[in-house]
């Protein structure tokens, strides 16, 4: 923090938080995210974590360092207020469109210090990771079997959620993403219709992603999913340390790929930097041994496959969709 001029951190992403704080099982009943239920004090002995379920709190921490998180947004606001001095500079994993309780402050983007927070995996990470991969791809094979006519997102999404259980997984990293012909399922299927689906899941500690495409009815999309493997070898081809997420976006232009959603994007506790978006113009740099996950869409076929970055090129760290 000290090398990025930060006095404070302000966290309200769930897996920043619980990576930052080492919070694990932490509920944030309340925030929606929004509202900042991690704080760290630089040069302070822990960080400071405001929770519904303060056993989830890792048992190093100090007692004292975890608080109640308030239901009201004034208070919980006043509270970070009295532990942020003034005049301190303040990186934060939100916008700051609320922040009058804490005027006399300076708020910068905290995104350089989190990504080199999370970036590069130790092997032990890496195949917790891949563990994770491998549940959240088991889940969605299970969710593709509930795509049929008639079927609605809910419908779909259960059937994935059921399937968290087998390898012990435990909340879903979002509330998993239905698509049909590229626009968000809202009703129920028709024969012939092109399904997208995302679905995410936490396993010990570590997030798994998976995305595929397929035809409601049971038509394989073969030749697209030809097409999207060439885009996704294209991209793949250039993921080595060194090499700026610009490269990247130039590849998959040159390649003939869009997106739905991001691009790329890191994996560990979370998703997490880089986050690789055609519409922006950012050139930060690959680091070896990071896990990223590609994610190019081809027309209407989008799917995803993850890799780790290594100093030559690239590791697959699933089988392709």
């Amino acid at each position: 923090m000290a090398r990025h001029g930060l006095d404070a951190l302000c966290l309200a992403t769930p897996h920043l938080a619980a990576f930052a704080s080492g919070a694990r099982r932490v509920r944030v009943a309340g925030s929606g995210g929004m509202i900042p239920w991690v704080v760290i004090l630089a040069g302070a002995p822990s960080a400071v974590v405001f929770t519904t379920d303060p056993d989830g709190a890792p048992a190093w921490m100090p007692r004292e360092a975890v608080e109640p998180l308030r239901w009201d947004r004034d208070r919980q606001l006043a509270r970070i207020a009295e532990l942020i001095p003034d005049g301190s500079t303040v990186g934060g994993d939100l916008l700051w469109p609320w922040w009058e309780p804490l005027a006399g402050r300076r708020f910068v983007d905290a995104t350089p210090v989190l990504a080199e927070a999370t970036g590069p995996r130790t092997p032990q990470e890496i195949d917790a990771i891949g563990n994770a991969l491998a549940a959240a791809r088991t889940g969605l094979r299970s969710a593709a079997a509930a795509v049929m006519p008639g079927a609605t997102a809910a419908e779909i999404t259960a059937r994935f959620a059921a399937a968290m259980s087998d390898p012990g997984a435990g909340f879903p990293l979002h509330e998993g993403l239905v698509r049909r012909n590229g626009a968000m399922l809202d009703g129920a299927l028709d024969a012939g219709d092109t399904v997208g689906l995302e679905f995410g899941l936490w396993l010990d500690g570590h997030a798994g992603i998976a995305a595929d495409t397929l035809r409601c009815g049971g038509e394989e999309l073969t030749a697209m999913r030809r097409v999207w493997f060439g885009t996704l070898c294209s991209i793949a081809g250039r993921c080595r340390a060194g090499v700026s997420v610009g490269e990247l976006r130039d590849a998959a232009r040159a390649a003939g790929a869009g997106q739905e959603g991001l691009l790329a994007h890191g994996l560990g506790v979370g998703i997490e930097p880089p986050l690789v978006d055609l519409a922006r113009d950012d050139d930060t740099r690959l680091r070896a041994d990071t896990v990223l996950v590609l994610a190019p869409a081809v027309g209407s076929f989008r799917a995803s496959r993850a890799c780790v970055v290594t100093e030559r090129g690239h590791r697959w760290l699933e089988p392709a969709p």
